[in-house]
């Protein structure tokens, strides 16, 4: 079975593989400008620990993702754990200072929650961000410590 596609016959197998690639660069996509609104969102937020820095971070990768460069998810997700670290306590454990800050909190947190959920599919980034050729087990190792490092951040305000 052949597909056309681009004015070339391929076989069916490679079209399934491209129209892959192009769902994974449109979820990038969303990951990316979702990341980028959560980060406007917070940098106007009265400073409480890191979020200036996390938010800056979250938006430099999130230009990234958006711009095609694939080390961007890695990024993102990174910043959006911390992200969400930081601003979660403020959301529900302590009243933000006014009406503009409690949603500057909620769409930094609604806009980070994807790239939290994409933990999985950032990892082998991650690994070969940090470990240039990753190796399967290298992949694994990587995804634990994401996990561990995830829950540690977002559980950190209640120790």
């Amino acid at each position: 079975m052949y597909f056309h596609r681009y004015n070339r016959i391929m076989p069916a197998t490679i079209h399934r593989s491209a129209t892959a690639e192009h769902g994974s660069r449109r979820l990038d996509l969303v990951i990316g400008a979702l990341g980028l609104l959560a980060a406007l969102a917070v940098l106007p937020l009265p400073t409480v620990g890191v979020t200036p820095e996390v938010a800056a971070t979250l938006a430099v990768g999130a230009v990234a993702l958006l711009a095609g460069q694939r080390w961007g998810l890695a990024v993102v997700v990174l910043a959006d754990i911390a992200q969400i670290g930081a601003l979660w306590p403020r959301a529900f454990l302590h009243d933000p200072p006014s009406t503009m800050a409690q949603i500057g909190v909620a769409i930094g947190i609604a806009g980070a929650l994807p790239g939290l959920i994409s933990l999985g599919r950032a990892a082998p980034e991650l690994a070969e961000l940090v470990l240039g050729h990753a190796s399967p087990r290298g992949r694994a190792m990587t995804r634990v410590a994401m996990v561990l490092g995830a829950v540690l951040c977002l559980a950190g305000p209640l120790i």
